[in-house]
C-alpha cells in the first residue's frame, strides 16, 4: 500500500487555505456592501435629525417658557414644535398653490430679495434649493473636476459662470472660471465658490444631474453608474 505523497498533501492543504481565505473575504465584502449603506444612511439621519432639532430650539424653548410645553418631556416638545413649523410650511403652500390668484409666492420672494444684507443669501439659497428640489440645473453649466482643498486632491465641481474681470485683473492669471464646489451630502448647507484659470479646470463625462446625485448621495451614485455600465459591457 502506497503512502500518500507529502507534497501532494501540502498542495491540497494550500489550496484549501486559499479558498477559506477567498470565501473569508468575499464574505467580508458582502458584509461591507449591505451594512455600509445602512450605516451612512443612519449616520445622515442622526446629522439630520440633529440639525433640526437644533433649529427647533428657539420655538421648544418657547413653548416651554410660555406653558404649553412646561409640562411635556424633551422629545415632546421638540416633535411638538416640528409639528409647528411643518404646518405653517403646509399652510403656506396651499395659499401659494390653491389661494386667491394674488402671486403669493413671488410678492415673497420680490420682499426677500429688496431686504439689504438677506436678499443675496435668500436668492442664492433658493437657487440652490431649485436645483435640489425641481431638478432646476440651468444655473450649473458643467460639471468638472478641479484640485481641491490641495493639490492631487481633487472634487466634483459645478461651472457657474466667467469669472470676473476685477477678479481676473487681481490674480493676474490670465482667463479664469468661476465654479461651485458643494458639500456633500447636502449642497444647499454650504459650499466653496473658486475662481480658478482654466487649465486648472477639468472636463469630467458626467451631467449637472450625475454631478448633483454623486454629491447628495456621498459618491454612491457613480459607483452605481459605473456597476451598471460594467453589467452592460458584459
Amino acid at each position: 500500500m502506497s503512502r500518500p505523497d507529502v507534497n501532494d498533501i501540502a498542495q491540497v492543504a494550500a489550496e484549501e487555505s486559499r479558498e477559506v481565505r477567498r470565501d473569508f473575504r468575499q464574505t467580508l465584502l458582502s458584509g461591507l456592501a449591505l451594512t455600509v449603506p445602512f450605516l451612512i444612511t443612519v449616520l445622515v439621519l442622526f446629522w439630520a435629525l440633529g440639525f433640526v432639532a437644533g433649529m427647533l430650539a428657539p420655538l421648544a424653548d418657547a413653548l416651554v417658557a410660555l406653558g404649553p410645553g412646561s409640562q411635556m418631556s424633551t422629545w415632546v416638545v421638540q416633535l411638538l414644535a416640528g409639528a409647528i413649523v411643518f404646518g405653517l410650511v403646509f399652510l403656506v403652500g396651499v395659499a401659494a398653490q390653491h389661494g386667491p390668484d394674488t402671486h403669493i409666492a413671488r410678492r415673497f420672494d420680490v420682499l426677500m430679495e429688496d431686504l439689504p444684507g438677506i436678499g443675496s443669501i435668500y436668492t442664492s439659497v433658493e437657487r440652490m434649493s431649485d436645483v435640489m428640489v425641481e431638478g432646476d440645473t440651468e444655473s450649473f453649466r458643467e460639471v468638472k473636476i478641479v484640485e481641491f482643498p490641495r493639490e492631487d486632491c481633487f472634487a466634483l465641481a459645478f461651472l457657474t459662470a466667467s469669472a470676473p474681470a476685477t477678479i481676473e485683473e487681481a490674480a493676474d492669471h490670465g482667463e479664469m472660471e468661476t465654479v461651485f464646489v458643494p458639500m456633500a451630502p447636502n449642497p444647499v448647507m454650504g459650499g466653496h465658490l473658486v475662481n480658478l484659470p482654466e487649465d486648472r479646470i477639468f472636463d469630467v463625462d458626467l451631467s449637472v444631474e450625475e454631478g448633483m446625485q454623486a454629491v447628495m448621495t456621498t459618491g454612491m451614485a457613480i459607483d452605481e453608474s459605473v456597476e451598471d455600465e460594467g453589467q452592460s459591457a458584459d
